[in-house]
């Protein structure tokens, strides 16, 4: 049981516990080096940077109102749920009202830049 306690205080400890082939480290620090002195958006260390606006309306608010005033129509007549699920069948979709989101070009970058590298590392 201490030795569980020692392993997960630190990373070195961990790391000296772990054996490592010395051919795969050497590959993953070539890996690591060329990745990073490749490109500046690959050396990024606050991931705030990497950022993109989205087009993502907030919806107003809900009101709520005291029923038991009689303030609130309660004369109206209200639209059952049941009627509209009875003519379509199938899982509910929730649609954005601006249509698709666009994806962070940014990442999207990263993403195509670091892939290739990561499969030649894996073979």
């Amino acid at each position: 049981r201490d030795k569980r306690k020692q392993i997960w205080l630190s990373c070195p400890a961990m790391a000296s516990l772990l054996k490592v082939d010395p051919e795969v480290k050497i590959k993953v620090d070539s890996f690591r080096e060329r990745i990073t002195s490749e490109d500046p958006i690959l050396n990024i260390h606050d991931l705030t940077q990497i950022h993109s606006d989205m087009n993502l309306p907030v919806p107003d608010p809900i009101l709520l109102t005291n029923s038991h005033d009689g303030l609130d129509g309660s004369n109206m007549k209200k639209r059952k749920l049941e009627d509209c699920e009875e003519t379509f069948q199938g899982t509910k979709v929730f649609v954005m009202p601006n249509g698709m989101l666009k994806s962070n070009q940014q990442l999207v970058d990263i993403i195509e830049k670091v892939k290739p590298e990561i499969r030649l590392l894996i073979e």
